[in-house]
This record gives C-alpha cells, structure tokens and sequence, in this order.
C-alpha cells in the first residue's frame, strides 16, 4: 500500500489534498494546476514568483500547459530552460525533472539524485517513472501511484525503494553467508567422517590382515608338526618292519636247515640214531618257531588317533583365537515369548517357529499381546554384540528387526517400524524394505535366498540385517543412540519364520 510519506509527496500543499491536474516548478514540488494558477496570480501583482512549498525564487512566471510545466510533450524538453524549450537528454528520479546537456553539467552530482534515461516514461500518464510498485514489480508514475491498480500496493519513490531493496540484498547476503557457512560445516563434517571411516576401514584392512597371517602361521607350523609325527610315525614302522623282516629271514634260514637235518633223519637206517637226532631236532625246533612267533604281529598301523587329537585340539585353538578377535556373541536363548504373541500367529512347541493364522488361537488377552500378527523373543539386549539367524518360508510376507519393550500393543504404532521404538527389515511381495518411525526405504537388493542373519551392536547402535547366500548380501543397517533394552521382533503375514540354533 501506498506510504503516508508518499501521498504527501503527492499532495498539494495549497489545498492540502491529493493534486488533481498537477504541474511541478523547476524546484520540483506539484500542485495543482488550479491551485498554483491562483497563488501565480497573486504573486503577479508584486513581480516576484516563489515555490508556495520551499519558498524558492522563480525568475518569471511559469508556462503552465498541458499536464506538466514548460513543454507540451513531457519528458521531451528540458524543465530548467525557461527561455524556449530545449531537448531534455536525461531526467532526474529524485527531482522528478527532466535535463538538457547543459543543466545536466551542473546539476547535482550526489548519489540521490539518480539519473535515467528519457524512456522512464509513463506510457499510460506521459510522466516520468518516479516510483516504484513492489507488488508489481514496476516503475510507474505520480499518476500510477493514484490509480485504481496501484492504489492499494506497496508504492515508493525509486530511491528509497533502491535502498530499501540494497537493504534486503545485505539481509539475503548475510543469510546466504551464514547458509554458505553451515554447508562448508557440513561439508566439514562430512569430510571428517569420512576421514573417520577410512581409518576404521583401514584399521579393520589391518586387524584382518593380521588375523589371516597369524591363523596362516599357526596352520603352517601345525602342518609341519603333524607332518613330522607322520614322518616319525612312518619311519618308526619302516624301522619296525625292516628288523621283522630280517628276523623272519634268519628264522626261514633256520628252518631250511631243520628240514635239512629231518630228511638225513628220515635216511637213517639206526633207529637208535633217529631217536637221538629226532630228540636234538625237536627241541631247536621248537626254540626255532618260539622264535619265528616274535614279531610276526603287524607291525603297526600309523597312529590316526594321535594325529586326529593333535588337529582337533590346536585347529580349535586357532580358530578360538581368532573368533576371539572379532567376537559376536551367539545369542543363547532366541526363544519366542508366547505371551507376546498375536492370536493370528501360530507359535511351535520349542518356541522357534511362528507361522500366519487364519484361526484365531483364542489365547488368554493379556497387555503384553500385540494386536496384529507379531511376537517378541524372550531375550532383552542392554549390551555387547550379538548375532543370529532367521529362516523364512518361500515368498511369504514378513517383518522382522528389534525394539524397545515400551512400544505399544495395540493400533497402528504398533507394526514394526511405525514408531521411534522399533526398526525392522520386511519382505513384501518379493521385495526388502527397510522401516522406522513409518519411513519406509527400498533396499535395492532382491531376495535370492530364505536365510537371514542379524547382527545387533549395541554400543555401538547398530542394527544390521544380512542375506546368508554366497556371498553374503548387506541388507540395511540402522544407526541408533539407544535408550531402552532391545528385544527382537517378528511379524508374519504369509507364510513362517524360523529362528535357527
């Protein structure tokens, strides 16, 4: 809307009202045609002509014609020339006048006085564009400034208006200075944290890489000393079997000679002879095959047992170690607690299985059981890592992820992830979805395979979901400051969930 300083500007001071017909002096100030001609008329009887407004002497009285003073084609000649009509080639926005060359010389040189070009033109009034209309966006004249399209905007003059919007353009300057400041902050903060996650990454390259070069020197010393027990082992047997052998040669010497001595006995022709000799044979005999029994049990099989034992113990020990290193802990009871459970469920004997219902399972209504399809496992999480699997059924419809044993058990905040106190991952129509306080995200990858781990860091606030195939496929991972005791939850729509051991 127009300013009261405006309408004043554009007031008479004669009759004190809006001007009608205004004419302008040289100084600058409008009156109106009729008022101006009355106090011309009586300052004619003393010779001398003031501005009624600034008091400011004119040299003889003024031509007034047409709408404006001095020129019937306003905006063409010059104002201050009043002895025959010069062409004008700038006009002055602050004294609203239009200047030939030479008063464009003298006239004043500050900053208010803003020169323009002779196209500041009203083409409607045939006045010069002295304001400036911010609901418009347009220059526009004394004449404008009254109309009945411009009546109710916010109007000014072109100077004030130019350091009105200098000063927006300093606020917006400043705004975007500050703006321009927290992206670099963010930028900042962005840069850090990555910085941050590369060291972690290349702190985990490391560890890892230390980790496979430990368990690849333990298994190389363990190969060489189980090859070694092998080897002593099968020296051992081959020492073993080398002397049999040649005690059994020396035993078959023995009994080549035996046979020797009984055929020459079975050609004696003196039976006293052949009772003697008999007697001396049949005892070395005997000694003969007394010792030919020594040894003549296997050698040896190679001891399997020992070495299995050695395997098992150390490749344990080794293994121990490194599970040490990057330890997750085996959820121990990953139970489903049959209180908790929607009477659409149905919940197996051991606590591990919830399949969709269409029976109601008519279970006492406790607070504790949720409304729609859902259970809570047993076990709460305040703290450490922890891991498991889940099976799925083939192409069913499912929810499954943590929450706080706060959230409620009845309506809509009650589904997974329609709260700020759960977070789960859903499969809906053979497609992942991540989900928390009812912001649902897609996650790019499709199902591929019906087993499911999840990892839980509690520390560290973390909750990730991963599909076991080969390999193994990221799902999504939520990053929470939490504040209240974890609980896993399912939700089964189609189809089963199972809770692996």
């Amino acid at each position: 809307m127009a300013s009261a300083e405006l309408k004043q500007a554009l007031s008479c001071s004669i009759c004190v009202n809006l001007s009608t017909d205004p004419v302008k002096l040289t100084c600058g100030h409008s009156f109106c045609r009729l008022c101006l001609d009355r106090v011309l008329d009586t300052q004619e009887v003393s010779g001398a002509f003031i501005c009624p407004e600034c008091k400011e002497q004119i040299h003889e009285r003024p031509v007034l014609s047409g709408d404006q003073l001095q020129h019937e084609e306003p905006g063409s000649f010059c104002d201050y020339c009043m002895e025959s009509p010069v062409a004008a080639v700038k006009c002055c926005l602050l004294c609203e006048s239009t200047l030939c060359g030479d008063h464009l010389n003298v006239h004043s040189k500050s900053e208010e006085h803003v020169l323009s070009d002779l196209d500041m033109v009203c083409l409607v009034h045939k006045k010069d564009l002295g304001f400036y209309c911010f609901d418009d966006a347009e220059f526009i004249c004394d004449a404008c400034v009254l109309s009945e399209k411009h009546g109710n905007h916010l109007v000014k003059p072109i100077q004030e208006a130019s350091e009105e919007i200098k000063d927006l353009g300093k606020d917006l300057l400043d705004h975007l200075t500050s703006k321009i400041a927290e992206e670099e902050n963010k930028v900042q903060g962005l840069g850090e944290s990555v910085k941050v996650t590369q060291e972690k990454l290349s702190f985990m390259k490391d560890k890892v890489s230390v980790l496979f070069r430990d368990i690849k020197r333990q298994l190389d010393d363990l190969e060489k000393k189980v090859l070694i027990e092998i080897s002593q082992q099968e020296e051992q047997i081959s020492v073993s079997v080398s002397d049999l052998i040649q005690k059994l040669e020396i035993t078959k010497d023995e009994l080549s000679r035996k046979m020797h001595d009984i055929e020459e006995l079975c050609n004696m022709s003196n039976p006293l002879s052949v009772l003697e000799e008999w007697k001396t044979i049949k005892e070395e005999l005997g000694k003969a095959e007394n010792g030919s029994n020594v040894g003549q049990k296997p050698a040896g099989d190679p001891d399997v047992g020992l070495i299995s034992v050695t395997l098992h113990i150390r490749l344990k020990e080794i293994f121990t170690g490194a599970k040490r290193e990057f330890y997750v802990h085996q959820a121990p009871d990953c139970s489903l607690d049959i209180d908790t459970a929607s009477n659409n469920l149905c919940v197996s004997g051991d606590l591990k299985t919830v399949s969709a219902s269409e029976v109601s399972q008519n279970r006492t209504k406790t607070p504790e059981r949720f409304q729609y399809d859902q259970v809570l496992g047993c076990k709460s999480f305040l703290s450490g890592k922890h891991y498991w699997e889940l099976e799925t059924g083939e192409g069913g419809n499912w929810r499954l992820g943590m929450c706080y044993p706060s959230i409620t058990r009845k309506g809509y905040h009650s589904l997974i992830g329609h709260s700020n106190k759960s977070w789960g991952l859903c499969r809906y129509f053979n497609q992942y979805f991540a989900i928390h306080d009812r912001r649902v995200l897609p996650v790019p990858h499709k199902p591929s395979c019906n087993s499911l781990g999840v990892y839980l860091d509690y520390e560290a606030g973390q909750i990730s979901f991963y599909e076991l195939c080969d390999p193994i496929k990221p799902l999504y991972t939520f990053s929470v400051a939490f504040s209240e005791p974890l609980y896993m939850i399912l939700g089964v729509y189609t189809g089963w969930v199972r809770i692996k051991n």
